[in-house]
């Protein structure tokens, strides 16, 4: 029987999808050492999305940011 893994996901809906994310990129990494090529080859490529899907939510929660930032410097 495959062990069982469980995911405990705190924060904001958004923290909770990246957190999530990190989950199954971790899991496509281990996938990888005993994968066939081309499935080594796909579990890569995961890796690859996954990661910039990561990259892509930490910059727009930078960015957010900054813009309720220069929101509030325009209505004082």
């Amino acid at each position: 029987m495959a062990p069982q893994d469980t995911v405990v996901l705190t924060g904001t809906y958004e923290s909770r999808v990246a957190q999530l994310l990190q989950v199954v990129r971790h899991q496509a990494r281990l996938a990888q050492a005993d994968a066939t090529p081309r499935l080594h080859d796909a579990l890569t490529e995961l890796d690859y999305i996954l990661e910039d899907q990561l990259v892509a939510i930490a910059n727009a929660a930078v960015d957010d940011k900054a813009d309720a930032e220069m929101a509030s410097i325009w209505i004082d």
